[in-house]
């Protein structure tokens, strides 16, 4: 295996030569996180204009070769435990921290979702990690109304585990701008609804210029507004902004926000009395 060293601003999920199981060295993770890739055809059903996904196209998983998938996540995790790979691969001292359901689109839309965390649950008791590391599932959220996608997340409470939600606007004609996705509000309260009956549940929200404009005071209005009921039984709010640049063809122009910037944006969001978080 070619030695890379890893950071927070590459996440290739290319660098090794799995299929289905890539190292990263997160931000929000604040560490080492194993991350599963159930869209290696780059199918997603949203096309977010910061998205850093080279060919990112529209559409579904192809099939998932479980076999495979079991080898390597078998093979990750014997070297993150009993390797060397955290000391020689990363650019600084990181501690092993979750194993997380992100990738090249959305997880939940791959028909083998539940197969696949029974697998992850089934190492997480091999390797002995219930009580080192988190169990995490980065969503969109557009699919967990489906009834193998809640049996799948129901099988998640057995271990320390989160959903990451992502808002990033609750605004329909900023979200198609943004996500470029058609967004129903009572859909989206709807599934968010299930996510927090199901698990810990945080918010996860991309904030860009577009322009050279930060964000609109009213989007930032309608964003807290929207979050007002379920603020209680949110566990945090997660800002962050572009780390890597955006492999999305787009008319707009984009930058990341400050830390400033988006600590300003985060004061507003602390009306809701929920941790709030900037990365």
């Amino acid at each position: 295996m070619k030695k890379e060293i890893l950071t927070i601003f590459n996440h290739d999920r290319n660098i090794y030569k799995s299929k289905y199981i890539y190292p990263v060295v997160s931000r929000r993770s604040k560490g080492l996180s194993l991350g599963i890739n159930l869209n290696t055809n780059n199918a997603c059903n949203w096309q977010c204009i910061y998205c850093q996904v080279s060919n990112l196209k529209l559409g579904k998983p192809e099939a998932i070769d479980l076999k495979l998938l079991e080898s390597e996540l078998d093979e990750w995790i014997n070297k993150i435990v009993y390797g060397n790979f955290l000391k020689e691969c990363a650019s600084e001292k990181v501690d092993f921290k979750d194993i997380a359901f992100s990738g090249n689109g959305e997880p939940t839309a791959a028909p083998e979702f539940e197969s696949v965390i029974k697998i992850v649950l089934k190492k997480i008791e091999q390797f002995k990690l219930s009580k080192t590391i988190k169990l995490r599932l980065i969503t969109n959220g557009s699919y967990l109304n489906k009834n193998s996608v809640q049996s799948g997340l129901k099988l998640m409470k057995l271990f320390d585990h989160e959903i990451w939600f992502k808002i990033d606007q609750v605004i329909p004609k900023e979200a198609l701008k943004i996500n470029r996705i058609n967004l129903s509000i009572s859909n989206l309260k709807k599934n968010l609804e299930s996510a927090l009956s199901l698990s810990p549940t945080l918010i996860q929200t991309c904030l860009l210029k577009i322009d050279h404009q930060l964000p609109s005071d009213d989007s930032i209005i309608k964003f807290i507004e929207f979050l007002k009921p379920y603020a209680p039984n949110l566990k945090a709010i997660n800002l962050y902004s572009l780390a890597r640049p955006s492999q999305q063809k787009t008319n707009l122009y984009i930058e990341a926000l400050n830390k400033n910037e988006l600590e300003i944006i985060a004061d507003k969001i602390k009306i809701l009395k929920t941790k709030v978080e900037c990365y």
